[in-house]
C-alpha cells in the first residue's frame, strides 16, 4: 500500500508540474526557438554518447558478476543495459533499468541474487556520481574550479564505503545476504567505481549536446549543476521520467545560471528530446537480444 501511494504521489507531482510548466512557459517562443533545432546532430552525437555509454554500463555489470570480459558478453551486457536505459528513462526511479538483471548475462550463469546484488551497488554508484557532479558544477560556479575534478572521482570514494558495509553483513538477516553477495567482492566494486566516473562523463555530454542541439552554450560547471540538480529532483519525486519536474527544474536552474528566459524554457523542452532518444536507442538494443532469445532458446 505504501509502494502504491508513493507511486501515485509521484504521478501527481509529475501532472501538477507539468501543468504548471504549461501555464509558465512561452510557446509561441519555444516554436520559433525549435524551428532552428538540429536534430540531426542530437540524434548522431546521442546516439555514439550512448552507445559509448552502454558499452560501459556492460563493462561494469560484466565485471560485478565476475564474469569473463569477452567480446561476445561485451556486446550481449551493452546491448542489454541500453535496453533497460530506454525502459529506465520512462519509469520512476528509473527503476526500469532492472530489466537488465533478466537479460544480461549472468542470469543464466550466477543466479539472479546476484545480479540484484549488483543493481543495489550500481545504484549506490550512481547516486554518488550524480552527486558529485552537482557539487562539482557549483564548487566551479563559486570559482573554485581545482576541486571540481576530486568531487567528480566521488563514485570511488562511495564504492569503499560499500566494500566497508559488507563487513558488517553478518547482522543482517540470513535470508537478505545472498542479494548483497556482490558488496563483499571488494576488486569489482573498486573497478566498477572507476567506470562510473566517465559514465558520468558520457551523461554530461549527453545533455550538452541537446542544448547545443538548439544552440545553447553551457559551459562545464553548468551543465553539471543542471543535470545533477535535475536528475536528484527526478528521482526523489518519484514523477514517471521525471515528467514536469525536467522542464521547471530545468528552467529554474537556467535562469539560476543567468540565461534568458526564452533559452532557458528551450533548453528545458530540448532536454525532453533525449526521452524519445532514448526510447529509441532502446528499442534498437531489445531487437538483437529477442532474436538471440528466439535462436538460442
Amino acid at each position: 500500500m505504501k509502494i502504491r501511494l508513493r507511486y501515485l504521489s509521484g504521478i501527481a507531482i509529475a501532472v501538477a508540474c507539468t501543468a504548471a510548466a504549461i501555464f509558465l512557459f512561452d510557446w509561441s517562443s519555444i516554436g520559433a526557438t525549435f524551428r532552428n533545432v538540429r536534430l540531426g546532430f542530437l540524434a548522431g552525437s546521442g546516439f555514439g554518447l550512448l552507445i559509448a555509454a552502454s558499452v560501459l554500463r556492460g563493462l561494469r555489470w560484466l565485471v560485478m558478476l565476475g564474469l569473463p570480459l569477452t567480446p561476445a558478453a561485451i556486446a550481449w551486457s551493452a546491448l542489454a543495459n541500453g535496453a533497460a536505459a530506454g525502459l529506465g528513462s520512462v519509469t520512476p526511479m528509473k527503476i526500469g533499468e532492472a530489466l537488465k538483471i533478466r537479460l544480461g548475462p549472468g542470469a543464466g550463469q550466477v543466479g539472479w541474487q546476484p545480479g540484484v546484488s549488483a543493481f543495489m551497488v550500481e545504484r549506490g554508484l550512481d547516486l554518488s556520481g550524480v552527486i558529485g557532479v552537482l557539487l562539482g558544477g557549483l564548487v566551479a560556479h563559486a570559482g573554485h574550479a581545482w576541486a571540481m575534478p576530486l568531487l567528480l572521482l566521488a563514485p570511488i570514494p562511495s564504492g569503499l564505503l560499500l566494500v566497508l558495509f559488507s563487513t558488517h553483513l553478518h547482522w543482517l538477516p540470513w535470508r537478505m545476504r545472498p542479494f548483497l553477495v556482490v558488496f563483499g567482492q571488494r576488486r569489482r566494486v573498486f573497478i566498477a567505481s572507476v567506470l562510473t566516473v566517465p559514465l558520468w562523463l558520457l551523461n554530461l555530454g549527453l545533455w550538452w549536446c541537446a542544448a547545443a542541439a538548439i544552440n545553447v552554450r553551457l559551459g562545464f560547471s553548468g551543465i553539471s549543476i543542471l543535470l545533477g540538480s535535475v536528475v536528484l529532483a527526478s528521482v526523489a519525486s518519484m514523477a514517471p521520467s521525471g515528467l514536469g519536474i525536467l522542464e521547471l527544474g530545468t528552467r529554474g536552474i537556467m535562469l539560476w545560471l543567468g540565461f534568458s528566459v526564452g533559452d532557458a524554457e528551450g533548453v528545458a523542452v530540448g532536454l525532453r528530446l533525449l526521452t524519445p532518444l532514448l526510447v529509441t536507442f532502446g528499442l534498437v538494443c531489445v531487437a538483437p537480444l529477442a532474436l538471440r532469445r528466439k535462436f538460442s532458446g
